[in-house]
């Protein structure tokens, strides 16, 4: 699945950058097409006793034939430099750093869309990021429910775990249901919260929220807290009934997850 997954992505980008240089390429055999048959025929039209030397020709008539014969050609490498312009305009425009990214399963609330949600406004106010070049990252597209004839849940699982094996997603988000939904023996997959929240931190959160993954000789291991008694879900119009949040072990940006967990206990 895996495999697959990577390979789509693989494919889709190819399919962007082939069709690019086509476009390019298309546009610049057209004006050369054009300009060498405008060519052939301002020549045929021209008697050949009529045909000035270009040394003899004014100022502006050097411009005009300059123009007449290249404009093509310089309409061609207008094309390119506004093409690829235009490309790193928009790469430049819309380029971000992510300083925590949240996977979120079978949730929505008002302004996920283009993340005007309460939570992601809320948490970029607490790191004191500008929301611009730094961003919060907060995906609420996955469901890890199964429906029938219906295979969202098998990409969602795939989405998560690719992420998670690149170091690509830092906390986890879902239902007390699905919180230890990638939990395993061999690998939590979530952070003990004994080794990233101080002793103090998870008196303050209070027993009654914490999120215990148990292993199969009986050890248990806190590895998430419930937001379902904080502002995240009280203030808020976040679909899910018990929402429950993880530090991912992989997190890349790693403090700042840690730090939604403070953001949301108020700590």
């Amino acid at each position: 699945i895996f495999l697959t997954y990577l390979y789509k992505i693989i494919i889709k980008i190819h399919i962007f950058a082939v069709s690019y240089v086509k476009l390019i390429h298309g546009l610049i055999i057209t004006a050369i097409y054009f300009l060498y048959t405008e060519r052939r025929i301002t020549m045929k039209k021209m008697p050949k006793e009529q045909r000035t030397p270009f040394k003899e020709l004014s100022l502006g008539q050097k411009f005009s034939y300059i123009f007449g014969y290249y404009k093509y050609y310089m309409l061609a490498a207008l094309i390119v430099i506004v093409a690829v312009g235009s490309t790193v305009y928009y790469h430049y425009k819309n380029y971000y750093e992510s300083v925590c990214s949240i996977y979120v399963a079978d949730g929505k609330i008002s302004g996920y869309f283009d993340r005007t949600d309460a939570i992601s406004t809320g948490f970029t106010s607490y790191l004191g990021i500008d929301g611009k070049r730094h961003q919060v990252e907060i995906d609420y597209n996955n469901s890890l429910i199964v429906q029938p004839m219906d295979n969202e849940a098998a990409v969602a699982r795939t989405k998560m775990i690719t992420k998670a094996s690149v170091g690509d997603v830092d906390g986890y988000l879902a239902n007390r249901d699905y919180i230890t939904f990638f939990s395993t023996d061999a690998e939590p997959f979530l952070c003990d919260l004994r080794e990233i929240l101080t002793e103090e931190e998870l008196n303050k959160i209070g027993e009654d929220n914490i999120v215990y993954y148990t292993m199969k000789d009986g050890t248990s291991i806190p590895v998430a807290v419930s937001l379902l008694n904080t502002p995240l879900k009280k203030d808020t119009d976040l679909t899910m009934s018990d929402p429950c949040y993880g530090v991912v072990v992989t997190a890349t940006n790693h403090d700042n997850a840690v730090a939604f967990i403070k953001y949301a206990f108020g700590l």
